[in-house]
């Protein structure tokens, strides 16, 4: 685990060059911060699959999460990933990773699905009474964000902040969460998060359909992105 802990360490907090006021440098506002992302599924498991749009749930959090790693390693995080390609992880060994990296924060990105394609909307699930901020600050800033722009804003459901036995939540020793911020299952909401952010994930080359975060997935990221910023009151 220390070895693949090295390995995944790929985004590190730098300290800010630039200063301001009287010369003093200032402090990227997550400086301090280790924040371990959780793409959902990978490997054999690709999770929800939309068959319309060749959707798979495991591509759109891994996307999700290395481009809301960039953000937060700008603002001066430390940022460790599960898994940064196609790679399977237990629950376990997910929490026991971020346990070992000493993360003061964990965010396990997925996409939500369900049998019927109607529902749509955003749910954040914690366990833990520690959880709770993070997934309310990260439920707000996703709902305030998502809701105007969905497909059918009067349809995109508020969903809440709810407490769920998930495998991650309990085994973590920090503050975690699971995001779910659409429905896959939805086809119109599909076929948005159907464009990528990135070229190939973690490239750091916005696709041709997404400049500058202006895509469903890069709307999603920016408000995790806002969310742990509150949480962490910056």
């Amino acid at each position: 685990m220390v070895a693949a802990l090295a390995v995944l360490l790929i985004f590190s907090a730098a300290p800010p060059a630039n200063a301001v006021g009287h010369g003093l440098p200032t402090a990227a506002p997550l400086t301090g911060q280790i924040i371990c992302l959780d793409p959902g599924h990978g490997g054999a498991d690709p999770g929800a699959f939309n068959a319309s749009y060749e959707l798979r749930e495991s591509e759109i959090n891994l996307d999700v999460a290395h481009a809301l790693a960039g953000k937060l390693q700008d603002a001066g995080a430390a940022v460790v990933m599960t898994r940064t390609g196609n790679q399977g992880k237990t629950e376990r060994e997910r929490a026991e990773f971020c346990n070992q990296a000493r993360a003061t924060a964990l965010i396990s990105v997925h996409t939500n699905s369900v049998a019927d394609p109607g529902p749509n909307g955003v749910l954040t699930l914690h366990y833990k009474p520690a959880d709770f901020a993070l997934a309310q600050a990260l439920y707000d800033a996703l709902y305030a964000t998502l809701a105007p722009t969905a497909p059918e804003p009067a349809e995109f459901t508020a969903f809440g902040a709810r407490r769920y036995r998930a495998g991650v939540l309990r085994r973590s020793t920090m503050p975690a969460v699971v995001v779910e911020p659409a429905f896959i299952s939805a086809p119109a909401e599909a076929r948005l998060l159907a464009t990528p952010i990135y070229t190939a994930p973690g490239s750091g080359v916005f696709s041709p359909g997404c400049p500058a975060f202006n895509c469903r997935r890069g709307q999603i990221a920016q408000a995790l992105y806002r969310g742990i910023l509150a949480y962490f009151e910056v």
